[in-house]
């Protein structure tokens, strides 16, 4: 039977919310501290760490050996902090754990759910894997900072929560077809828990397109669910499926890096609408909000994305992920006209 997680699966880290937060770091982290951040950042950052006894570190490569190089190379740090998106906060949470120091992070936009992973996303001979184990002392999100960061940036951040619906569906998907693994077996309760982040989403679309304090709130919430990977023993059935499948296609065919909400809520349409569950509502949810997903806005023609659909079903196999219902579906020319169709309604209603 599989076990019943109930309600108090333990999620999420330490979260501060409040404003002037990045004044502070300067007083508390153990110098001299290292801050990982983007070259871009800084001069709009760096200011709130003058007179601290700290070094910066300038993301560049994410590959693992790039990385490794880099940590044994840094000298005498004493703590690590994370200023930045996904790749900064990443990078923050290898260094920490290759180094063994304590590690603090403040997002600049909440566009992936990067700061709430024990594991970071890096690159091995090109692909992306997930290593490490980091915990920080606390996440300290700014709600002036995240409130300042281009909108779209943070809309991104409804991919890692929105996804978790297709996830869901492909889970029971698989259990209903017999294919699923038997360590995930369907957990309905768990399910529940994913879905009920979903619902908060939409439920706070007007919120979240304005980044006021409630819509910042309610990112951070749907997004702490991401630890639950490994509070559910590393299972990704309840948080991920067709939605990343998509994205994870799209960027091995194009060898584009995009904004990760775009390919991803894309996914989540197309899961959806494979799964004939939820398309509308889903598709309402992210046009109204702001975010793009068309094509076109994510540096796609049509062709490359219907390359990507047809070819989806062949690669999600050969790199072996956990079955969804894009295993056993053919996506058609009448099924691509259906998804243009409907995204081109969604956007001449929210562009009026």
């Amino acid at each position: 039977m599989p076990h019943d997680h109930g309600q108090d699966l333990a999620y999420g880290f330490s979260t501060v919310f409040g404003r002037g937060l990045l004044d502070e770091f300067r007083n508390f982290v153990n110098p001299p501290f290292l801050v990982v951040t983007m070259e871009d950042l800084w001069p709009l950052f760096g200011h709130h760490f003058e007179g601290a006894d700290c070094l910066t570190y300038f993301c560049g490569s994410i590959e693992q050996d790039d990385l490794n190089r880099e940590a044994d190379s840094l000298g005498e740090v004493r703590a690590i902090v994370g200023l930045g998106g996904g790749q900064a906060l990443d990078v923050a949470k290898y260094f920490s754990w290759r180094l063994n120091l304590p590690l603090f992070q403040a997002p600049t936009a909440l566009s992936v759910n990067a700061v709430y992973g024990q594991r970071s996303g890096v690159r091995l001979d090109g692909r992306v894997v997930y290593r490490g184990w980091a915990v920080p002392q606390a996440i300290y999100v700014d709600y002036d900072v995240l409130a300042g960061c281009p909108p779209a940036l943070n809309w991104s951040g409804i991919g890692d929560i929105l996804c978790f619906h297709t996830g869901v569906l492909d889970w029971r998907y698989a259990e209903r077809e017999g294919k699923i693994e038997e360590k995930w077996r369907l957990d309905e309760n768990l399910a529940r828990q994913s879905l009920a982040k979903v619902r908060t989403v939409v439920e706070n679309v007007d919120n979240i397109r304005a980044m006021n304090d409630r819509g910042i709130e309610t990112l951070v919430d749907g997004l702490q669910w991401g630890t639950s990977y490994h509070g559910a023993g590393w299972c990704p059935r309840h948080i991920e499926g067709t939605d990343h499948f998509l994205f994870y296609t799209l960027e091995k065919l194009t060898g584009k890096k995009f904004l990760h909400g775009q390919p991803v809520c894309l996914g989540v349409i197309v899961g959806s609408m494979l799964h004939e569950d939820g398309t509308e509502e889903m598709l309402d949810t992210i046009s109204s909000i702001g975010l793009d997903i068309r094509p076109e806005a994510m540096g796609l023609t049509w062709d490359q994305l219907e390359e990507g659909l047809k070819t989806m079903r062949s690669y999600v196999k050969d790199v072996g992920l956990w079955h969804s219902i894009a295993h056993d579906s053919v996506l058609t020319q009448g099924f691509i006209a259906d998804l243009k169709s409907r995204l081109a309604r969604a956007y001449v209603r929210r562009d009026r």
